[in-house]
């Protein structure tokens, strides 16, 4: 198995695995969420034959170079075509030998990658994620798997909102906002962000408001896209919000991904409530990886302390 850093033959892998490829590894999402450092590509060849992808987001942390995750990108690092290689320790073993030095290393995996035995044998750490995923499911199906606090919410919110797509992602900037400003955090990423995601052809990004009959939006919704998956990605609420606003706008998102025929990712969230209030949708649970390592032992032992605690 070789690696190679060729933008020719990654531009061909992508277009050759269109129907797969998730969003986060094509160069028109990357060129739009990385506004800091720059991003490589890596093709594995078996043979003369392409058959995975390594993608990493390299910028400049503590005045040394890293290797890390993008913002507002869920999954990261390697893709396997389908059907490809199962020798996955051997593939990774090969990637990291190819890889430049850098003081830290922090992305994490796609859930297709599932056996992370060469990552942990070349000393990285992980902590295991979890998401919520629907996917092959008819409306009726999605609609019986809803919890019945979940739909009482739904009810609530269906009496006394209006879902209306946005044209501009202003409004939910704010509704963003207001969401951190509650928790007395700071928004982690700047506004513009938002906007060139909107703006990003690669995601279909698609910005959807809970409006009451005033015309006041109560919660908003950013969700992503590619051949086979909807995201949900960002969203936001009001603090005196209308109990069910989010909720209507996620069942919204849900309905319309099953509607065409795909999959709808919540992307997961390590906050108990929020990961219980996306297990109320009935979603299958899916893990995946966050590995970590530095490549000085004193700070990978402090790495690996942070995140044991």
């Amino acid at each position: 198995m070789v690696w190679r850093e060729d933008s020719v033959a990654y531009d061909h892998f992508c277009a050759s695995h269109k129907a797969a490829l998730p969003l986060f590894f094509q160069a028109g999402w990357l060129n739009s969420v990385i506004t800091q450092g720059d991003w490589r590509a890596w093709v594995a060849f078996d043979e003369d034959k392409a058959v995975a992808l390594f993608v990493g987001h390299y910028r400049i942390k503590y005045g040394l170079k890293a290797l890390v995750m993008p913002r507002l990108t869920p999954y990261f690092g390697m893709w396997i075509a389908p059907g490809e290689t199962q020798d996955l320790e051997g593939l990774t073993a090969s990637l990291l030998t190819t890889l430049p030095r850098v003081f830290l290393t922090s992305f994490c995996l796609s859930p297709m990658v599932e056996d992370i035995s060469g990552w942990k044998a070349k000393g990285f750490h992980h902590k295991k994620r979890t998401t919520y995923l629907i996917q092959g499911k008819r409306i009726e199906e999605y609609e019986t798997n809803r919890s019945a606090k979940l739909q009482n919410h739904l009810k609530h919110a269906q009496a006394r909102l209006l879902v209306d797509t946005s044209a501009q992602a202003e409004e939910l900037v704010h509704l963003v906002r207001a969401s951190f400003e509650k928790q007395n955090r700071d928004l982690p990423y700047p506004p513009s962000l938002v906007h060139q995601i909107f703006d990003c052809s690669a995601a279909n990004a698609k910005i959807t408001l809970a409006r009451d009959p005033n015309g006041v939006a109560h919660a908003g919704l950013l969700t992503v896209e590619d051949a086979t998956t909807v995201y949900n990605l960002i969203s936001g609420r009001k603090s005196n919000a209308i109990r069910g606003a989010q909720a209507l706008l996620l069942d919204n998102a849900i309905k319309d991904a099953i509607q065409r025929g795909k999959n709808f990712d919540f992307e997961g969230s390590s906050i108990p409530d929020i990961a219980s209030f996306f297990n109320s949708f009935g979603g299958e649970v899916h893990h995946f990886y966050h590995l970590y390592r530095s490549a000085y032992r004193w700070t990978d032992a402090l790495l690996h302390l942070i995140g044991k605690y």
